[in-house]
C-alpha cells in the first residue's frame, strides 16, 4: 500500500488510539474500535467531532486516552514484533482506513466499556441505537 507522509500520519494515530482504547481487546474488538472512528470520520453531514481523521481523534472529550489527565494519554506502545496488542491494533488501523472487510459495529460512532464507566448520558437518549456488543465494549450510534 503505497501512502503520502498525511495517511501515514492519520493510521499511526488511529492505531495509537485503538491500542489505548482497546489493548486489552481481541483482534475484533480493536477492529470495531477503529472502525467507530472510521465511521465518525466518513459520516457525512456531521462535523462536530472534526472532518478528518486528526481533528475526531483529537477532538476534545471524545477518546478518552486523549485527554491530558488520562493515565493513558501518556502510554506508547512498544516493538510490534514483541506487543502483540500493538501489532492488531496496526491490523485493526489498517482495516479501518483502508475500508477492507466488513463493519462489525453495524455503523456505530461511539462505544463504552460498562464494566469501566457508567452509562454515557447519550446512552439515555431516545435517539441513540445500540448496535451490538464485541468484547466489553457496546457499540452506537449516538444522537
Amino acid at each position: 500500500m503505497n501512502i503520502t507522509k498525511e495517511q501515514a500520519w492519520e493510521l499511526s494515530l488511529l492505531a495509537l488510539c485503538v491500542w489505548r482504547e482497546a489493548r486489552g481487546e481481541s483482534l475484533q474488538g480493536k477492529i470495531a474500535v477503529a472502525w467507530s472512528i472510521r465511521n465518525r470520520v466518513t459520516k457525512p453531514g456531521v462535523t462536530w467531532w472534526g472532518d478528518d481523521w486528526e481533528e475526531v481523534i483529537e477532538h476534545k472529550f471524545q477518546y478518552s486516552s486523549f485527554n491530558p489527565d488520562d493515565p493513558n494519554a501518556k502510554k506508547l506502545p512498544g516493538d510490534p514484533s514483541k506487543d502483540a496488542s500493538w501489532r492488531d491494533s496496526l491490523l485493526a488501523a489498517e482495516q479501518a482506513y483502508t475500508g477492507a472487510g466488513l463493519d462489525p459495529t453495524n455503523g456505530a460512532t461511539h462505544y463504552y466499556a460498562p464494566s469501566v464507566v457508567a452509562a454515557p448520558a447519550w446512552t439515555k437518549d431516545k435517539n441513540s441505537v445500540f448496535k451490538t456488543k464485541i468484547g466489553a465494549h457496546e457499540f452506537w450510534i449516538a444522537a
